[in-house]
């Protein structure tokens, strides 16, 4: 017999309900979609959101906290602990 394997389906949100789910404007979204940070797929004129990409970049953000401010800093002591 086979075995059943189960495939998680995204579940796929457009830019405005994305936008009212993490408040970020659309523009935003569309821009970290453009860089690859978010999941999303273009259907015409369209992107659709994977929800649980959008769900995972809001608390990476959350969890660096004002750190994700300071990237340049971050990079100057990777960059002294590598020597």
């Amino acid at each position: 017999m086979i075995d059943q394997v189960h495939v998680i389906m995204p579940e796929w949100i457009s830019v405005k309900e994305a936008a009212e789910i993490s408040g970020y404007k659309p523009a935003y979204l569309r821009q970290l979609i453009r860089q690859g940070r978010i999941s999303a797929e273009r259907k015409g004129t369209m992107y659709w959101i994977d929800r649980s990409s959008l769900q995972a970049y809001v608390d990476e953000m959350k969890r660096l906290g004002t750190q994700r401010f300071n990237w340049r800093r971050l990079r100057r002591q990777q960059e002294k602990q590598s020597q």
